[in-house]
């Protein structure tokens, strides 16, 4: 990022699969020029004590009951940045606008964007709205991007999200050993613990539902808060491995009915009764 480009009454949008890397680079060249306020979806302590040494500051996006903490909505944000630019000088960062789009609506973060653009204009802030790539279709990125022109942190930093991207969908597709069975989703390989991001969250999520995998609990708790989120997640993950264990074995086994093989694919795609399920299957290929 040039100086140039953060001029103070801007508002700007920066795509970013790691909004902690990102943060901290905008502190690497920003950080001793000017105050730097953060507002993430992250828990703060997750982050590098730098980024909120003082003049600089965290204050964590979330419901949870814990100090300096933001409730998540479109007018509570609106608020806190209002009194924040009101007085000095600084760039104030703010993070998660997809999960705000998921929780609020397109047109209503469109009209919070366009707010934040009008009180930025007479302040000596600039205002960074970061949001990860590809959670959003081409024309909702398109139009915020007319309210709020692109912003590249590093040199590489959109080459390497696109680069990521295409890595991460062909890895996290599985290929079954004994090849795809008929009507079963494909396994997605286990996300490690460090990979548990929003962007990726919301990814897996996102890619589960596309297999008609019921998911609407994880995806309410990634729009909450990333420690639930991730708690859901390994419950959901192992839940959709026990279903889809379930499903090929529904499948190759010829000797259930037509009508139980409705029923039992139906259970396992809304994640209910999977144990049930493995029960009723044990039993009946011991009949068989």
């Amino acid at each position: 990022m040039s100086d140039g480009v953060l001029e103070p009454g801007t508002v700007r949008l920066a795509p970013s699969v790691d909004p902690v890397t990102s943060l901290m680079a905008l502190h690497h060249t920003h950080g001793k020029l000017t105050t730097i306020r953060a507002f993430t979806r992250t828990n703060p302590k997750q982050i590098p004590d730098g980024a909120r040494t003082t003049p600089h500051s965290i204050q964590w996006i979330t419901d949870r009951d814990v100090d300096q903490a933001i409730r998540p909505t479109l007018e509570n944000l609106f608020s806190i940045i209002e009194r924040t630019i009101r007085e000095g000088r600084g760039i104030l960062w703010q993070e998660g606008v997809e999960l705000l789009v998921r929780t609020n609506g397109f047109e209503s973060v469109l009209k919070f964007v366009r707010g934040i653009v009008d009180i930025c204009r007479t302040s000596e802030w600039t205002v960074i709205i970061v949001g990860a790539p590809g959670t959003m279709s081409d024309s909702e990125w398109a139009r915020l991007r007319r309210e709020a022109p692109a912003l590249t942190i590093g040199d590489t930093d959109l080459i390497e999200a696109e680069d990521l991207e295409d890595t991460k969908q062909e890895a996290e597709i599985g290929i079954h050993s004994d090849g795809p069975v008929k009507d079963v989703p494909p396994m997605l390989a286990r996300l490690p613990s460090e990979s548990m991001d929003y962007p990726s969250l919301l990814r897996r999520a996102e890619a589960w539902a596309s297999f008609g995998f019921d998911v609407a609990s994880l995806i309410d708790a990634i729009a909450i808060d990333l420690d639930l989120a991730r708690e859901v997640y390994e419950r959901t993950e192992q839940d959709i491995r026990t279903a889809t264990e379930c499903l090929v074995r529904i499948e190759e086994a010829e000797y259930i009915t037509s009508p139980l093989r409705m029923k039992m694919r139906f259970r396992c795609m809304q994640l209910t009764s999977l144990q049930n399920i493995v029960a009723d299957l044990d039993r009946i290929e011991e009949e068989n």
